[in-house]
């Protein structure tokens, strides 16, 4: 009798899940990545079956008792991973491709598209944001390719890869017991949230992703822009963030959420599993700052963000939570997750550069790439932004009214509108 394989959810995956079950977003990743030629879809296939060595959680579905959670082992075949869809309305596929639903409890956890016309191709892939964040999603995108490279080359390519660590606990094993102790007693000292009034109806069963692109030199004025004014890039878009919302809403108190990469913890010769390694810290603005300039209001935000970027006040709740779920009953620990785990409506992340030179399909030119973050339920509202080759695209997802959709479109816009060029 063959042995079924399982694992242990982890922390940040109940996280997740409870985010779905409380209709805050449908904890799903987005790419779209287009190509100038076919891709061969035979060994994209092979490819996603070898990278479930990485990832096995790709291949099983997650199962919840009352004595805990895991993930369990099943069988897909590729024809339940890759799917194949000509057409001469791209556009309109792209946009259906996007808005598929994985199901978290029966499986797999990654849904990949390939919306093909005459001459060209554009992969849409969907991964099931438990599995990894922003980071993660990336380094699977590179494994897929370098497989796929590999394959193309050598259809008898075979390889043992080993999945790595998926627990924060990677995170907390760097900590010594003072560091721990102060992660565990220091609190954040900030104001309560506030979250914007913005005027988002959804629909539940009107899912749409809305993406924009900048000009290769737009993006590079706003990288000098930082630098001249000694701040980060992600310092400059939640300034921009922050007066879009005070144009559209006319409110200037306002609670941001930035979510940030734990792997800068991690020793650098280390390589983490694809897995959730992220916390969360606030971009504050009180109803008593002036938002007159952008200069002024990117002060503002180096304010809020600076002392939090590298204080472990943040890791505090992620901690606790690796703590519970350690000692505690399943159905306890998950009710403290709940109620432990709380994060602004309105968020901004920075899923960053998607590096070219480890997004290579072999034969393929890949013309562009972008990805974006789970699609939000109202009153939820999140921007994304990735980069590829120079060119910063922004995104946002909502189940929402077609004027919802139209009124995020525009807020793009208005919000590209708002970037400080030189």
């Amino acid at each position: 009798m063959t042995k079924i394989t399982s694992y242990p959810a982890e922390p940040s995956d109940v996280k997740h899940f409870i985010s779905a079950e409380n209709m805050k977003n449908d904890h799903h990743l987005h790419t779209v990545l287009t190509f100038e030629n076919h891709l061969n879809i035979a060994t994209l296939k092979k490819a996603v079956q070898l990278s479930a060595q990485k990832l096995p959680l790709l291949l099983c579905y997650f199962k919840e008792t009352s004595n805990g959670a895991s993930w369990q082992e099943s069988v897909f075949s590729n024809d339940d991973l890759v799917f194949l869809v000509e057409t001469t309305t791209p556009e309109e596929e792209v946009n259906q491709a996007l808005i598929k639903k994985i199901s978290t409890e029966n499986g797999p956890q990654i849904r990949l598209t390939v919306i093909r016309t005459k001459t060209s191709d554009q992969l849409v892939i969907i991964l099931n944001h438990m599995l990894a964040d922003g980071a993660g999603f990336k380094q699977y995108l590179y494994l897929l390719s370098d497989l796929y490279s590999k394959l193309l080359e050598n259809p008898e390519y075979q390889v043992k890869l080993s999945p790595g660590s998926r627990g924060l606990k990677q995170v907390f094993d760097q900590f010594s017991r003072k560091q721990k102790q102060e992660i565990l007693t220091k609190q954040k000292n900030q104001p309560p949230v506030q979250n914007p009034k913005i005027q988002l109806q959804g629909d539940a069963n009107n899912p749409k992703i809305i993406w924009t692109k900048t000009s290769k030199q737009q993006f590079v004025s706003l990288i000098s822009y930082a630098k001249k004014h000694d701040a980060t890039v992600n310092d400059v878009f939640f300034t921009a963030m922050a007066l879009t919302i005070h144009q559209v809403t006319g409110q200037t108190a306002m609670s941001i959420d930035c979510p940030v990469d734990l792997r800068k913890y991690l020793p650098k010769n280390r390589t983490p599993g694809i897995t959730n390694l992220t916390a969360n810290i606030t971009c504050q603005i009180a109803a008593t700052d002036s938002l007159t300039s952008f200069e002024e209001t990117l002060k503002i935000v180096k304010k809020s963000l600076q002392p939090q970027k590298n204080s472990l006040a943040a890791l505090r709740i992620y901690y606790l939570l690796e703590i519970i779920f350690q000692k505690k009953p399943y159905a306890i620990a998950k009710k403290a997750s709940e109620k432990l785990y709380s994060i602004p409506k309105t968020s901004f992340t920075n899923i960053g550069i998607i590096d070219e030179d480890k997004l290579v399909f072999k034969n393929s030119y890949l013309q562009d790439c972008f990805i974006c973050g789970s699609l939000k339920y109202a009153p939820f509202f999140q921007v994304a932004a990735t980069t590829f080759r120079g060119e910063l695209t922004l995104s946002t997802n909502l189940h929402g009214t077609s004027h919802d959709h139209i009124w995020q479109a525009d807020f793009l816009q208005k919000m590209i509108q708002q970037f400080p060029r030189i």
